[in-house]
C-alpha cells in the first residue's frame, strides 16, 4: 500500500525537522511536508491535505518517493496547516463524514492552492552537478575518499571508496545519531559533523541542499580546516 510506503519513509526520518516527501505515481506528483513527527501539509495532483491521503489510499501502482531534509513547508500552506500524525489522518479518512467536513473547510479557506516553484517534484540538484562537486571535494588537501548520497541512502557519486554500501549506511547512521544528540541539546538544523575513531579514521559529513557529502579524511590534516574548505566549496 502506498500509505504504508509513506509511513516507512516518515519513520526513517522522524527525528528530522522539515522533511519533504516527493511522490510520483501513475504520472501524478505531489509533496508531503513533515515536521517534528507531524504531517503539516500535503498536495497531490489537484488534491490537498486530507484529500491527498484519501486519493493515495485508493491508488494502485509503484510509487516513487524521494526524501529531502531541511525543506520547510512554504508559507502559502500555513493557513491550511494539518499538523496531524499519519495515524490520525488515516483514522479521519476511514470516517467519510469527518473527512468530508474537513475537506470542505479547507476548500473554503483556500480554493486555489496549487503546486508552486517551491514544491516542484524532483527539484533537487542534478546528479551531474553533484558529481562535479564531488570531484572538486576530492581535490581538497587531506581528502582520501568522497561519497555523495541522497537522504534516502542512494549513492550518487563515489571516489576512492572501497565499500559504498557500508559507507552509505554508516554516513546516514552517524548523521542521524548526531542529529538526535543535537536535538537533546536543542541544536537545530544540523548541517555538518566531524567523526573520528581511535584508528585515525576521520569522516566529515555535510548536509547541503538535501544531499549528503561524506569525506574520508587523512589524520595528517586538521579536520576542522578541511571541513571549512568543503563547506565554502559547497556554498560557493
Amino acid at each position: 500500500m502506498i500509505l504504508e510506503d509513506i509511513r516507512y519513509q516518515l519513520d526513517q526520518f522522524s527525528s528530522f525537522d522539515d522533511v519533504r516527501l516527493s511522490i510520483k505515481i501513475n504520472n501524478k506528483t505531489g509533496i508531503i511536508y513533515y515536521n517534528e513527527g507531524m504531517i503539516v501539509g500535503a498536495i497531490f495532483d489537484d488534491k490537498k491535505n486530507i484529500d491527498v491521503f484519501k486519493e493515495l489510499k485508493d491508488l494502485e501502482g509503484q510509487a516513487e518517493i524521494g526524501v529531502s531534509i531541511g525543506e520547510p513547508m512554504p508559507n502559502s500552506f500555513e493557513e491550511d496547516k494539518i499538523n496531524k500524525s499519519l495515524d490520525e489522518i488515516i483514522e479521519i479518512i476511514n470516517q467519510p463524514e469527518t473527512a468530508e467536513s474537513i475537506s470542505d473547510e479547507e476548500e473554503d479557506d483556500n480554493p486555489h492552492i496549487n503546486l508552486t516553484e517551491n514544491t516542484t517534484f524532483n527539484s533537487e540538484i542534478s546528479n551531474e552537478a553533484v558529481a562535479a562537486i564531488g570531484d572538486n571535494l576530492s581535490q581538497i588537501a587531506g581528502v582520501e575518499g568522497v561519497l555523495v548520497l541522497k537522504a534516502s541512502g542512494e549513492t550518487i557519486y563515489s571516489k576512492n571508496v572501497d565499500d559504498t554500501d557500508f559507507e552509505s549506511a554508516d554516513t546516514l547512521f552517524l548523521f542521524n545519531q548526531s542529529k538526535e544528540l543535537g536535538d537533546m541539546f536543542n541544536f537545530k538544523h544540523l548541517k555538518s559533523i566531524i567523526c573520528e575513531a581511535n584508528n585515525n579514521y576521520r569522516k566529515i559529513i555535510i548536509n547541503n541542499k538535501n544531499i549528503m557529502y561524506s569525506l574520508i579524511v587523512s589524520s595528517s590534516v586538521q579536520a576542522l580546516k578541511t571541513q571549512t574548505e568543503a563547506i565554502k566549496l559547497l556554498e560557493g
